[in-house]
């Protein structure tokens, strides 16, 4: 009979702390800003119990059983995720608005454990928050299987050429060698690259594996599963330090900010590595952290994590935009029920009999009524039915999904209309003549003449590239600088630059608001300085749900309001309300809805 190992109930509760901010952050990023910060306590939980089981069952066979260690990664891993794959692709075709827009390429990366590397080629942008892949959350399971598959057979020949110490010490300097390749690699204008790879993103999953390596006491270790008093009170320090560093990390740091990558996540991780190692021991916080509420998230925080994401995308895709905080907590409460389903009926069975023996004890009611020719009973023809009918769905959802949405191929299209319509020189290369800067000067700017007889330069984010087709059919002579995903201050920057090289139109369009709130004192300057003597078109944001909108309208309306030379395009009040002129993500316009963003623009400065 095999010897029971040992367990240390406090690890559930840091599961749950994970789980609980990685939801939070995916429900209302607005709220815990931070919240991401959550896979990385996964991550350091995780190597610090892979090493510590790994060496715990060398420890008892003498030899590092790798097969075994492998196969029961398999069990606890696989038929979970590959149940919510399925389940999920086939719930595509019913939700439909674009959900299923890459799903064959997501499934792929899924079923194989390099999502996050899909991810990458594909040109993903992890925080893509207008229409996200329904399976973008699998790019974390997808580093840390890589790091099983590599990482025993690495801790097996390290152990034969240096002690535990020194392997501890090399695992510290290859997570130092992590971390900085993801300061490297990070791009301010989208870091998914940096975000995503195992190369920059495995630090965590070293730092935890160098504390199990570690001669410091904890419950797991059999040799050693106390820690003295004095010991006990110093983790209890830390990890309470690191607890609080993790909930202010979660409270204040953003996703994309610089210091989120330049050593951000690396602290993060050793605050992790210090509440990890006072969980596994009999600390005050351990006795917090095996809570029964916290233990029983924690026990199936594996499954809400597989499930939450999908359901959050399904249920903010249908609801009104206003009422998407609603629908994605509908949506976590949801995932918590179908991970407690799995759990029991999934997870646990193929944990403890094998997927083999489990799925056999599934199919055998079927084949004993075959076998007998019985007439089936009723839930076992609805249970074969919706099994069915799931697998179909499934298929036919991957076999049918479009490359893009339909709003990823307006914006390309609108890209490629923007780029040729600037031609291949730039703007400050070919200034207008004396005459024609004079006789563009004194033709009034109005509905008619702008865009034709006068000159527009127009800058904004994706709601500006969406429009793109329907504003240079009527007017030709727009010249835009505009790019997915720009925030304000890139906007700011873009208009600045054109200005200091006299490439500016006598009409200069602004549209943004769309990712972020909008500077208002900043808008005000760039007004009165270096657009001053220009004629400007403000366009007010529509963004429903979002939580910066009302910010952002107020900033633009009132810059407006406060200048005699600005005009305000009121795209907020013309479109609101009216779906059916968007995109299936709410805010961006479909061609109809272009047309109408092109009739607001040019309606603002009159004449017509």
């Amino acid at each position: 009979m095999s010897q029971r190992r040992p367990t240390a109930p406090g690890l559930d509760g840091v599961r749950a702390v994970a789980v609980l901010l990685v939801v939070l952050f995916h429900v209302a990023p607005s709220w815990l800003p931070g919240g991401f910060v959550g896979v990385d306590v996964f991550f350091v939980l995780s190597g610090f119990l892979i090493t510590t089981v790994l060496m715990e069952d060398a420890a008892r066979a003498h030899h590092f059983d790798l097969p075994s260690f492998w196969v029961r990664r398999a069990r606890r891993l696989v038929p979970a995720a590959t149940a919510m794959i399925v389940v999920v692709a086939a719930l595509t075709l019913v939700v439909g608005r674009d959900t299923g827009a890459g799903l064959r390429w997501q499934v792929l990366g899924g079923l194989t454990w390099t999502s996050n590397w899909f991810q990458v080629a594909q040109g993903w942008a992890y925080a893509e928050q207008g229409q996200p892949p329904v399976l973008n959350h699998l790019w974390s399971l997808g580093i840390e299987e890589q790091f099983y598959v590599v990482w025993p057979a690495i801790l097996a020949l390290g152990l034969l050429v240096m002690s535990r110490r020194r392997l501890a010490g090399a695992m510290l300097a290859l997570a130092l060698c992590s971390a900085a390749l993801m300061g490297a690699l990070y791009d301010p204008g989208d870091p998914t690259r940096a975000y995503v790879g195992t190369d920059t993103h495995v630090f965590g999953l070293l730092i935890g594996g160098a504390l199990a390596l570690a001669r410091v006491p904890h419950l797991l270790r059999s040799d050693r599963p106390t820690a003295s008093s004095r010991s006990r009170a110093v983790m209890t320090a830390l990890g309470a330090a690191g607890l609080v560093a993790l909930v202010a990390y979660a409270a204040l740091v953003p996703w994309s900010g610089a210091a989120t990558y330049r050593g951000g996540l690396l602290v993060a991780s050793l605050a992790s590595d210090a509440v990890v190692l006072a969980a596994a021991n009999r600390t005050p916080l351990a006795a917090a952290l095996s809570l029964a509420p916290l233990r029983w998230v924690g026990a199936r925080s594996y499954g809400i994590y597989l499930w939450h994401w999908p359901l959050i995308v399904f249920a903010t895709r249908i609801a009104p935009p206003d009422r998407a905080v609603l629908a994605g907590v509908l949506a976590v409460l949801a995932s918590v029920a179908v991970a407690a389903g799995s759990y029991r009926f999934v997870e646990m069975p193929m944990r403890t009999d094998g997927i083999g023996l489990t799925l056999r004890r599934w199919v055998s009611p079927i084949e004993r009524l075959v076998a007998h020719r019985r007439r089936p009973a009723y839930r076992w023809v609805l249970t074969v039915s919706v099994v069915g009918a799931v697998l179909v769905g499934a298929v036919t959802a991957v076999g049918t999904a479009p490359e893009r949405s339909r709003l990823e191929a307006s914006l390309l299209q609108g890209q490629r209309l923007l780029a040729s319509a600037a031609g291949a020189a730039d703007d400050a290369a070919a200034p207008p003549d004396r005459a024609a800067a004079a006789a563009e000067a004194s033709t009034p700017a109005t509905c008619r003449t702008v865009g034709t007889s006068v000159r527009v330069s127009a800058f904004g984010d994706s709601v500006l590239v969406a429009a793109a087709p329907a504003l240079l059919g009527t007017m030709p002579r727009l010249r835009a600088t505009a790019k997915v995903g720009w925030q304000y201050e890139d906007v700011a920057a873009a208009v600045r630059r054109a200005a200091a090289r006299g490439a500016l139109g006598k009409v200069v369009l602004i549209g943004t608001g769309t990712n972020g709130l909008v500077d208002r004192a900043d808008l005000d300057r760039l007004v009165r300085r270096q657009l001053a003597g220009h004629e400007v078109v403000l366009v007010s944001p529509y963004v429903p749900g979002r939580s910066w909108q009302k910010g952002a309208l107020s900033s633009v309306r009132r810059v407006a309001r406060d200048n005699d030379a600005v005009r305000l395009a009121d795209w907020h009040a013309a479109v609101a309300g009216r779906e059916a002129l968007l995109a299936a993500d709410r805010v961006h316009p479909n061609e109809r809805g272009a047309r109408l963003y092109t009739r607001v623009v040019r309606g603002a400065l009159g004449g017509c």
